[in-house]
Formats: structure tokens, C-alpha cells, sequence
């Protein structure tokens, strides 16, 4: 009788003892405190950031390095590696030296004062004016042949 009582208490406490739910519970507490710690050590780095970009020699030196912008006065030089040196590096990719020219036709707004003219085609071509009808109204376009066909005959009106 004993026995079975015994048996019986430590079946009762294994059922209603919440073991398995602290165990979860000191899991998620760690991890939550192990996220809070890289929390901090990211809330000191940005701290530390934040106090070198009030000084004014730091964000002259970012300008400098990551925009290559230069103070008044001044001229920005970049010093080329000879042609074929064995040292020669690959370009900065952000250099706008290594973007394509853009073509003055596809500018949408010349600067004030920059005197450039522009030509316009003797005639247009049905390209362009189905372009221009499309342009004219860039909300969603029309589904199917005869929306389409509507918004090229748009443009005659």
C-alpha cells in the first residue's frame, strides 16, 4: 500500500509539475538575454558612431573617402596606376567615370543656363507616338487589344 501510494504521489506530481514548461521558459529567457546582449553591444557601437560623426574632421574624411567631395577651394586628384603594373587594382565601383555617357535625348530637364537645344524628329514615327500615348497616362494600363488600341487613339484626341 505504501509503495503504491508512493507511486501514485510522484505520478500525480510528474503530471501537474510545470518541469517541461519552466524548461521552455529558462530557454526563452536565455535566448532573449543573449539578443538583449547584442542589442547593447549594437546600441554602443551606434553610440560611439553617432559621437565620431558630431566631429567635423570625421565627416570631412567620409565625404572625402566614400564621395570624393572636397571642401571649397580645393581640387580632388586621383593618382591612375600605369597601364599593365602588376599593381593595378580594379576601379572604385561607385567611380562615375565607369557609367555609360547618357545620351541628350534621354535628359527629361536641362539645367537652367545650360544653353544646350535640342532637335526634334521631322517626322514621327508610329513608335513614337504610341510612346507618347503610353507616356501620357502612366496609370495601369488597359487590359487586352482594344484597351491598348484606345490608349494609342487617345493621343489624336
Amino acid at each position: 500500500m505504501l509503495g503504491g501510494g508512493a507511486l501514485l504521489s510522484l505520478v500525480v506530481l510528474g503530471a501537474w509539475f510545470p518541469a517541461n514548461a519552466l524548461y521552455h521558459q529558462h530557454s526563452n529567457l536565455a535566448s532573449a538575454e543573449a539578443q538583449l546582449n547584442v542589442l547593447h553591444e549594437q546600441d554602443a557601437a551606434l553610440a560611439q558612431e553617432q559621437k565620431n560623426l558630431s566631429d567635423g574632421s570625421e565627416i570631412s574624411r567620409i565625404a572625402r573617402e566614400q564621395y570624393q567631395l572636397v571642401s571649397p577651394g580645393q581640387q580632388a586628384f586621383e593618382v591612375l596606376p600605369k597601364t599593365g603594373s602588376a599593381h593595378a587594382e580594379a576601379p572604385y565601383s561607385g567611380d562615375p567615370g565607369l557609367s555609360a555617357p547618357v545620351a541628350p535625348s534621354s535628359a527629361s530637364v536641362l539645367p537652367p543656363g545650360s544653353g544646350g537645344t535640342t532637335t526634334q524628329p521631322a517626322k514621327a514615327t508610329r513608335a513614337d507616338t504610341l510612346s507618347e500615348a503610353s507616356n501620357a497616362h502612366p496609370a495601369a494600363p488597359s487590359p487586352g487589344v482594344v484597351g491598348r488600341m484606345l490608349d494609342a487613339l487617345e493621343f489624336w484626341r
